[in-house]
C-alpha cells in the first residue's frame, strides 16, 4: 500500500521549546512570531512555570495561543515538574507530526488515513511511525526566559535542559540541540546560549542567570526560528526537498 517506501525517505523535525514563567511584555507579538514560525515548519512548543512568577491569566492565555500559532502543545506546570515535561513533550509532538505527514502519504497513495485503515494495516503504520521517530533527525532550540522571576527556578530549567539533552542522545537518529536566553546580556533581547550540537555544553548552560528587564518572547522566537536557517543545518539534497520528508511540521 505503498507505506513501506517511506522507511528510506528523510525528514528533519524542527521544534522550537519556550520555558517560561511570564508574559510578554517587550517586543513584537509572541503569536504573530510563532505563526510565521510554523510558516517555517519550525513547531512552537511552551511550557508555563506556575509557581511565583508573573505567569497570571494574561500569561497562561499567552503561552496557549502561541502553542496553537505554532501548531505545538502548551502546558503549565511546576518547576519541579520541568524535566518530564519537556521530554514527553518532545516525544509527543514529534508522533503528532509524523502521524500527519504519514497520513498525507497515505492519502496519496490509497486515498485512506491511518484511522481509515484495517486494523492489521493500522498497526503496521503505526509501527512504522514508531520506528520514524527513532530515526528522523531531530532539531531543537529550547528558549529560556531569564527574566528576574526565573531566578529561583533556574537550576531546575538547567537540569530540564540537561535532562532533555540527554535523552535525545539516547535516539537512533541525529538530534542536534541549542539554547537561547531571552533576555540577553546588557541591551540584547536574545543571545544564543549554545548553537546548534549534538552534545550540551554543560558550562555554557550553567552560565546562563537570571537578567532584569522585560520579556521578549515575541523576539525570543523569531530569532530561534532564523537560527535554524543560520546554524547547524544539515545538508539537503534536491531529493531531500522533493520527497516532502524534509522540514516536517504540524499543519493545520
Amino acid at each position: 500500500m505503498g507505506v513501506k517506501e517511506l522507511r528510506d525517505k528523510q525528514a528533519t523535525i524542527r521544534q522550537l521549546l519556550i520555558i517560561t514563567d511570564g508574559c510578554s511584555n517587550v517586543g513584537e507579538d509572541p503569536v504573530t512570531a510563532a505563526t510565521q514560525a510554523r510558516q517555517k515548519t519550525v513547531v512552537v512548543n511552551v511550557i508555563g512555570i506556575v509557581d511565583k512568577g508573573d505567569l497570571g491569566k494574561q500569561g497562561r492565555s499567552e503561552a496557549m495561543s502561541i502553542a496553537e500559532a505554532g501548531g505545538g502543545m502548551c502546558r503549565l506546570v511546576q518547576a519541579a515538574d520541568l524535566a518530564a515535561t519537556a521530554q514527553m513533550m518532545t516525544h509527543q509532538t514529534m508522533q503528532m507530526t509524523l502521524q500527519q505527514v504519514v497520513n498525507q502519504q497515505l492519502l496519496q497513495v490509497v486515498g485512506k488515513t491511518t484511522e481509515d485503515l484495517p486494523p492489521a494495516e493500522r498497526t503496521k503504520v503505526m509501527q512504522l511511525m514508531d520506528k520514524l521517530e527513532e530515526e528522523v533527525c531531530l532539531e531543537l532550540v529550547v528558549a529560556l526566559d531569564t527574566s528576574a522571576s526565573m531566578r529561583e527556578k533556574m537550576p531546575l530549567v538547567q537540569e530540564a535542559v540537561r535532562d532533555l539533552t540527554l535523552s535525545l542522545q539516547a535516539r537512533e537518529g541525529d538530534s542536534r540541540v541549542a539554547v537561547v536566553a531571552f533576555p540577553g546580556n546588557h541591551d540584547e533581547m536574545v543571545r544564543v546560549v549554545q548553537p546548534f550540537s549534538d552534545q550540551l555544553d554543560l558550562s555554557a548552560l550553567e552560565s546562563v542567570w537570571t537578567a532584569r528587564g522585560g520579556t521578549p518572547t515575541g523576539p525570543a522566537i523569531s530569532f530561534a526560528t532564523r537560527l535554524f536557517d543560520e546554524l547547524g543545518r544539515p545538508n539537503r539534497t534536491d531529493n531531500d526537498e522533493d520527497s516532502g520528508w524534509t522540514d516536517v511540521s504540524l499543519q493545520s
